[in-house]
C-alpha cells in the first residue's frame, strides 16, 4: 500500500466518530491484553521475556489488522489486508545507508544484545527553539563524533511571527530551520551528515514548502507522525505520498499514550507494535521513532514508558525496520537528575535492541540543553552495548531511584546560552563537571565510560 492506496481505502470504509474509534480501539487492545497474557511489572521495568516480546509483536499485528488506520478527515477507517501487509513489509530494508561521504553511517535494525552499537540522533527532536540560538545549539551537536546525525529542534517563530499551523509562518519556518541545520552542519565541517528535519512542519505545509523550493536534500528524512491512537490525517499522508516522489526517507513517529486509550503499559506496548506496522503500511516508513508518552508525566524515563520501550525493542527483530527509542528525560540541562534519567533510558533502549535519538531537554518543552548530553547518551549507549535487558534491570532500578522523585515536578534547567560556550564551543566548566561526577557514578555500577 502507499499514501493513496489508505485515502482509497478509507472512502470505502466503515463511518465512525473518532470518540467512538477510541473507545472501540481501547476495548480491543483490553481483549489483546488477556488473550496474549500481556501484563506490566513496574517491579521489572526491563524485562526479558522472549515469549513476551512475540506476544506483543503478535497482538500488535492483529490490532492492525483487526481495527485498521482511522483517517480523521474522511472520519472513516482504512481497513488493511493480511497480504497488504505483508506487501509493505517486504520493502522493509534493516540497513539504510545515511549521510554521504565521510559523514555517511550505517542505521540499522538491532536486536537484544546486540553487539552492533547503536547509532546516534543528536539534537533537540522537535522542540521549540528561538531562531537566535537554532544554529548555535544544533552545531553543538554536530560537532560531537559520537553524534551520527541530527533531529533538532523546531523554530517556534520566524521573522518575529509566531509559528502556526497551516500558515506562511509555518512554510517559512521550515525553510529557515532546513537553511540552519545546514550552516550548522558546514561550520562542523560534516557537511554529508544525515538530517531527520522539517519539525516545525506540524500540519504538512512546511514539508511541501521546502520541497517546493528544492532545500531539502534528497537522502535526508521527514517526520511523519501516526497521530494518537492509531490515526492519520490528509496532511501526514500528503507528506508521506510527496516525500517518496521527491526522494526524501519518511521516518516515523509513534507515540502511544501510556494511560490513554492504549491502556496502561501493557496495551501501550501493544498499540505502538500496531501504529509502527501502520506507519510501514501508510507512509513506507523507513525507520521509525519509539516514544511512549506517560499521559500526566510526560518523559520516556518514566518507569511504565521504559518497560514499554523495552518491550517494543525486543519486538522489533520480528518487524526487521531499524527503531529508534527517544531519549526525553523530563529534567533540563543543567539538572543533575537529567544526566540519570538519560543514563537510565539510554541503558533501557541500547539493551533491548533500539537505536538512540535525543535528548530532548525538559520534556521537549524547553530548548535547555546542549551536544554534551547527546555525548553522554553516545557513551552510555557504547558502554552497554553488547549486554542482554536482564543484565543492567537492578542498575536500571538503582538510576530510576534517583530521579523518579522529580518527574512530578521536574526542573526545566537553564537556557542553551547559560549551558554553553558559542565563543569556545564547549560546555560551561560548573555543567562538564556534573557530566563528570555522573560519569564516575557510573563507572562504579561497572560501566566501562571514557
Amino acid at each position: 500500500m502507499k499514501p493513496l492506496d489508505v485515502e482509497r481505502r478509507a472512502k470505502l470504509g466503515l463511518y465512525l466518530s473518532s470518540k467512538k474509534f477510541d473507545l472501540e480501539l481501547s476495548k480491543h487492545i483490553a481483549e489483546l491484553e488477556r488473550e496474549y497474557g500481556v501484563a506490566y511489572d513496574p517491579d521489572d521495568p526491563v524485562p526479558e521475556d522472549p515469549s513476551l516480546a512475540r506476544s506483543v509483536f503478535e497482538a500488535g499485528r492483529r490490532l492492525l489488522l483487526e481495527v485498521g488506520i482511522y483517517v480523521v478527515d474522511a472520519g472513516r477507517v482504512a481497513r488493511v489486508g493480511e497480504d497488504e501487509l505483508a506487501e509493505s513489509l517486504e520493502h522493509l530494508k534493516s540497513e539504510l545507508k545515511l549521510g554521504e561521504g565521510v559523514d555517511a553511517r550505517i542505521l540499522r535494525a538491532r536486536s537484544p544484545g546486540s553487539r552492533e552499537r547503536p547509532f546516534v540522533f543528536g539534537g533537540y527532536a522537535g522542540t521549540p527553539t528561538p531562531e537566535e540560538v537554532y544554529e548555535a545549539s544544533a552545531l553543538s551537536y554536530a560537532s560531537e563524533p559520537l553524534v551520527d546525525a541530527l533531529d533538532h529542534g523546531s523554530l517556534s517563530s520566524v521573522g518575529g511571527v509566531d509559528v502556526a499551523r497551516g500558515a506562511p509562518s509555518e512554510a517559512l519556518a521550515t525553510i529557515r530551520e532546513v537553511q540552519l541545520l545546514f550552516s550548522a552542519l558546514r561550520r562542523a565541517g560534516r557537511r554529508g551528515m544525515h538530517l531527520l528535519t522539517c519539525e516545525s512542519s506540524v500540519s504538512g505545509v512546511g514539508s511541501l514548502a521546502a520541497m517546493s523550493i528544492g532545500v531539502l536534500r534528497r537522502g535526508d528524512a521527514q517526520l511523519i507522525p501516526i497521530l494518537n491512537e492509531l490515526k492519520t490525517d490528509y496532511a501526514q499522508l500528503v507528506k508521506a505520498e510527496l516525500g517518496i516522489r521527491y526522494g526524501l526517507r519518511n521516518a516515523a513517529l509513534v507515540d502511544p499514550v501510556v494511560g490513554g486509550f492504549a491502556r496502561g503499559a501493557a496495551g501501550t506496548a501493544i498499540c505502538a507494535v500496531a501504529e509502527a506496522l501502520a506507519a510501514v503500511v501508510a507512509y513506507r516508513s523507513e525507520y521509525i521513532l519509539i516514544h511512549p508518552y506517560h499521559i500526566r508525566l510526560k518523559a520516556t524515563s518514566v518507569r511504565e514508558c521504559l518497560w514499554v520501550e523495552c518491550v517494543v525493542g525486543q519486538a522489533g527483530q520480528y518487524l526487521g525496520a531499524p527503531l529508534i527509542g527517544d531519549v526525553w528525560p523530563a529534567n533540563g540541562g543543567g539538572v543533575t537528575e537529567m544526566l540519570y534519567e538519560i543514563a537510565a533510558n539510554t541503558i533501557v533502549a541500547t539493551t533491548s535492541g533500539l537505536n538512540l535519538l535525543g535528548p530532548a531537554p525538559a520534556n521537549g518543552e524547553k530548548p535547555n540543553g546542549t551536544g554534551l548530553e547527546a555525548r553522554f547518551m553516545a557513551e552510555v549507549g557504547l558502554a552497554v552495548t553488547g549486554a542482554r535487558p536482564r543484565e543492567v534491570c537492578g542498575m536500571v532500578v538503582e538510576l530510576i531511584e534517583k530521579y523518579e522523585h522529580k518527574l512530578k515536578s521536574p526542573e526545566d534547567g537553564l537556557p542553551f546560552t547559560q549551558l554553553y560556550d558559542v565563543t569556545k564551543g564547549r560546555p560551561v566548566s560548573w555543567w562538564y563537571e556534573k557530566y563528570v561526577m555522573v560519569k564516575e557514578e557510573l563507572a562504579d555500577y561497572g560501566l566501562p565510560l571514557q
